[in-house]
């Protein structure tokens, strides 16, 4: 938790987990829309319509658009999760920034050079929570939709994981699973062109 830029963290959860085979590839939070693909170049002040720039067009592509309620209910998520000690359901989480969902769910199946067979995941697109339904699968991969986290989760605990969701009205998409070969491969049925 961070307040007045001061941050606290339990020691047990300063490491992550290394993606082992059949852990879940979540996403938590908002919903995909079109935003930020073809790169970041609005600034925060020109999306918020800024005193210097009020004739400027506002960009709602722009990535810097803030959503406070979201925000929360991934937050409350994450932190029951978390009070459950030893029974957390989370293994590894990873927020979402630039260069979108084919950045975060990389890094976040990414093998660790030590750890063998473990890492790669497949990852279908059809799964995630699309806020705009006309989004190609190159933009649901690339789009850089703010208020968004994607974790590894334990399969047993999904059931937990899933009522918190509903209590706190958060949403949760099981997007994919660890394969254990460190090879991430994007699926689409759909009938457009996976990545």
């Amino acid at each position: 938790m961070f307040s007045g830029g001061i941050g606290a963290i339990d020691d047990q959860l300063t490491s992550k987990l290394p993606p082992t085979k059949d852990l879940l590839v979540a996403k938590i939070g908002g919903p995909v829309y079109r935003i930020g693909v073809g790169g970041g170049a609005a600034s925060s002040v020109q999306v918020q319509g800024g005193e210097a720039n009020r004739s400027d067009q506002l960009d709602f592509g722009a990535v810097q658009r803030g959503d406070a309620e979201m925000e929360q209910k991934v937050h409350r998520l994450i932190r029951s999760c978390i009070e459950t000690g030893k029974d957390n359901p989370i293994l590894s989480i990873h927020d979402q920034g630039a260069g979108g969902n084919g950045n975060v769910l990389k890094e976040l199946v990414e093998a660790p050079s030590n750890v063998p067979n473990c890492g790669g995941a497949v990852i279908n697109v059809n799964k995630f929570d699309l806020g705009d339904p006309t989004l190609s699968v190159q933009e649901v991969w690339g789009a850089e939709y703010q208020e968004s986290n994607a974790a590894l989760l334990n399969p047993e605990r999904l059931a937990f994981v899933e009522a918190v969701s509903r209590r706190e009205r958060c949403p949760l998409s099981i997007v994919g699973q660890v394969t254990g070969d460190n090879r991430v491969i994007s699926l689409s049925l759909r009938g457009l062109a996976a990545l």
